[in-house]
């Protein structure tokens, strides 16, 4: 449960967000299912759900763990929880941490796990708008933090005002795999905004990650626009000799946000190249095999897709994808889930477990267990308007054993 630190977070923003929250989730009753009692396993299709109202993830190198953002529903901010791959040992990391006090996710792992990166909103956004959009995938008037991994204390590593005109933010911070350098990217230039900067102009940043007489520091931090087009870009993983960056991003010349590509960065060279060439479909969350040898990451690709709008996360309403793996190439692509088309049994389970949703967005993800499952945020859109997700667990070795995921004709 929290205490005095969760409730320091509601305020007259918080009222209303908490307020709208209860309201739509009594709403949303008609089109969620009822809760199961987590973690709640499907064998025959190789899904265990760990917890409900997540929103993104990340594995350690180890594979043992996962640390993720949940939505409190009491209040709609975001907390970290960690979890085995069972999801039998959850718990809440930041429910009792003072500062800061709204949102807190987009979470990293350190490699030697005495640290975790993370997103927060600046404590004194005060609209409800201004909170939506300081979720972690948009991550504006947010600011870079670091935590002990018992969330004793943390430590504030950049210094980003809040100003409603020209935000700046943290998106998705990860550390390298020897755990001396971080990564993220955030908007720089929200007024340069057209084709292919819908959401103005973003960068990536690259600092080393020290800690003297136990405080942590980022320094020397490096600004990165890879790519003939500094629209949005996303960091999602690194190799694991840490000198490439895993990036969804629109790099080309009139590339729209919602045609987002999947790109490798060598920050020794400089180098930027594609994995995907797909600008008319959604590209995201890309991850390396523990081998090195692929990478998973989700996909539009096939999916019938129409944006009504893109302003800040109207985008949520209308987004499919499914899970997705390649070679380290980008060559081979082999699609892994189907929860968004009506014959597949994915698509039949989800509406029948989870909610009655219209689409599925496949969303953050990463390897655990040495390879063979792959942890993963199910988002969903209600009619209501309230966007939620659910983290799963695939048993990649079971789903792959599986003759046929369609649905028999009997059962259709």
């Amino acid at each position: 449960m929290q205490g005095d630190a969760g409730r320091r977070r509601w305020g007259w923003a918080g009222l209303v967000l908490v307020l709208t929250a209860g309201s739509l989730l009594a709403a949303s009753q008609g089109a969620r299912r009822p809760s199961p009692s987590y973690p709640a396993a499907y064998p025959d299709l190789g899904i265990t759900l760990i917890d409900e109202w997540v929103s993104d993830l990340d594995v350690p190198r180890d594979g043992k763990s996962i640390a993720y953002s949940r939505h409190d529903p009491r209040d709609w901010y975001m907390d970290i929880w960690t979890s085995g791959g069972s999801g039998r040992d959850r718990r809440c990391i930041t429910c009792e941490l003072a500062e800061p006090a709204k949102h807190r996710g987009g979470v990293g792992w350190h490699p030697s796990g005495r640290f975790l990166a993370f997103s927060a909103e600046n404590d004194d956004v005060r609209t409800r708008k201004g909170d939506r959009l300081a979720e972690p995938e948009v991550g504006l008037n947010t600011n870079l933090w670091v935590m002990s991994a018992n969330a004793t204390k943390a430590w504030r590593l950049t210094d980003y005002e809040t100003d409603y005109a020209s935000p700046k933010g943290v998106v998705f911070p990860h550390f390298s795999p020897d755990g001396k350098r971080l990564a993220w990217s955030g908007p720089v230039d929200h007024a340069k905004t057209g084709a292919g900067r819908e959401w103005g102009e973003w960068a990536i940043f690259v600092g080393d990650f020290e800690v003297q007489s136990g405080v942590p520091s980022v320094r020397n931090i490096r600004t990165l626009q890879p790519g003939d087009q500094h629209g949005y870009y996303q960091v999602d993983d690194w190799s694991a000799d840490g000198r490439r960056l895993l990036v969804s991003a629109n790099p080309n010349p009139g590339q729209p946000v919602t045609g987002l590509d999947i790109c490798e960065l060598d920050l020794v060279s400089g180098a930027f190249r594609n994995l995907t060439r797909t600008p008319g479909e959604w590209d995201q969350f890309a991850h390396y095999s523990p081998d090195g040898r692929h990478v998973i990451w989700a996909s539009s690709r096939g999916l019938t897709e129409h944006f009504h709008s893109i302003d800040g996360v109207n985008w949520r309403r209308d987004i499919k994808t499914e899970l997705w793996r390649m070679s380290r190439d980008g060559t081979g692509p082999r699609r892994l889930t189907f929860f968004n088309e009506a014959g597949w049994r994915d698509y039949a389970w989800f509406r029948a477990q989870v909610s009655g949703t219209s689409g599925v967005y496949v969303a953050d993800n990463g390897f655990i267990s040495g390879g063979s499952h792959v942890a993963v945020v199910l988002a969903y859109d209600t009619p209501q308007g309230l966007f939620g997700g659910v983290l799963a667990v695939l048993d990649l070795d079971r789903r792959r054993s599986m003759t046929d995921l369609t649905i028999p004709a009997s059962g259709r």
